[in-house]
């Protein structure tokens, strides 16, 4: 069994060795300094667990060794010995974190009481401080239980949507064949059927597109670096490729950039992938003679990006699915457009790839806006 170390501070020789004789018997490890120095020197290298110090030495006090000593072991116990006791000393003693307080001259058995119960004293802290550690990984091993049974349920929830949604495609071009070589689909109605069938692989293709895109944006490696990417240049460039369908859909349409635009952080595929998507998303659901308008502002540490539109707006009892996979509004799926589901998603993992921010204001009927903010490039 290890030994308690015990250190006695005092410019006395006499106090030291006898102090060590009588905790020696008590089958303590006594080690002696004669000044302040001298046991700061001992309590740097570690393992004492209590220390009885002479208030009055020459150099360092023993009043100001109490806070050096904490520096270096919070829970050791600190005893003051004196033969100059007044009360003044000890409120010093104990506001400096003295444990306890004995006058010279003192009896073995007042001298060894007050050691066992500092010992006692720190044992005790000591015991609690472990307790207190358990129980906080305790508690962070069922908060991390917790979180891995939640991941666990929405892997099977994706995975039965994930199946209903690449299901329901072929199910109906299957159906569409099945009729068609059956003989109950009239001649006439067959390219009607093949362009119908044709639709839905198309359907098929974009789902199983969008989930290698996503699947690729969530395992992307770590060690792949960011770039400085110019939101601006990407804009003017996916813009160019929609202006047939905004003027198809006479949508008026506006692009603000402020002139001291710089580099965000990210990656430049991933920026035309989310762009593509918001404003996709934006001329599909805004109706003919509508407006969108996209604004770009450094504003600190940030760009921030605005996409706003007046389309038919997002369900405010919805507003909290909108970027989990496979979602699309009622109203979006009455007006029977094509969509995967998938494509607010993705944006959502594109911008939180590059610690970026996203958020969403709608009103019902009147349009929405998607305001994302993405770091600046150092």
């Amino acid at each position: 069994m290890d030994q308690n170390k015990i250190l006695v501070i005092d410019d006395e020789a006499g106090i030291r060795e006898g102090v060590k004789r009588a905790l020696g018997a008590q089958g303590l490890m006594v080690i002696t300094a004669e000044n302040g120095e001298a046991g700061l020197s001992i309590i740097r290298d570690g393992g004492i667990e209590l220390v009885l110090i002479d208030i009055m030495m020459p150099g360092i006090n023993g009043i100001a060794l109490i806070s050096k000593f904490h520096q270096y072991d919070p829970d050791i116990i600190c005893i003051i010995i004196t033969g100059y006791a007044t009360i003044d000393h000890a409120v010093q003693a104990i506001k400096q974190g003295a444990y306890d307080f004995i006058t010279k001259p003192f009896s073995v058995d007042n001298l060894v009481l007050a050691v066992n119960q500092g010992l006692e004293k720190r044992r005790l802290a000591i015991e609690t401080k472990r307790l207190q550690t358990i129980e906080l990984k305790t508690q962070q091993l069922a908060q991390e239980k917790a979180q891995l049974e939640e991941l666990d349920r929405a892997k099977r929830r994706f995975i039965l949507l994930l199946t209903h949604e690449l299901k329901a495609p072929v199910a109906a071009i299957q159906n569409y064949l099945q009729l068609m070589l059956e003989d109950y689909i009239p001649a006439e109605r067959k390219i009607e059927i093949t362009y119908k069938c044709k639709a839905r692989a198309e359907e098929e293709m974009a789902i199983i597109s969008d989930l290698l895109e996503l699947g690729r944006l969530q395992s992307m490696p770590a060690v792949k670096l960011p770039v400085p990417v110019r939101q601006d240049e990407i804009l003017h460039q996916i813009v160019e490729d929609y202006i047939e369908s905004l003027n198809k859909k006479e949508i008026v349409f506006h692009l603000n950039i402020d002139n001291n635009i710089v580099p965000t952080r990210g990656f430049g595929d991933q920026y035309i992938n989310m762009w593509t998507n918001l404003l996709e998303n934006a001329i599909k659901y805004t109706p003919p003679g509508g407006q969108i308008t996209i604004t770009l502002q450094k504003k600190e540490n940030w760009v921030h990006c605005e996409i706003s539109d007046t389309g038919i707006g997002i369900p405010e009892n919805e507003m909290k699915y909108l970027f989990t996979e496979f979602f699309r509004a009622q109203n979006a799926k009455e007006l029977e457009l094509p969509g995967t589901g998938l494509g607010l998603t993705i944006v959502k993992q594109i911008i939180e790839t590059v610690k970026g921010k996203i958020t969403v204001k709608s009103t019902l009927g009147k349009g929405t806006t998607f305001i994302v903010e993405l770091p600046v490039a150092d």
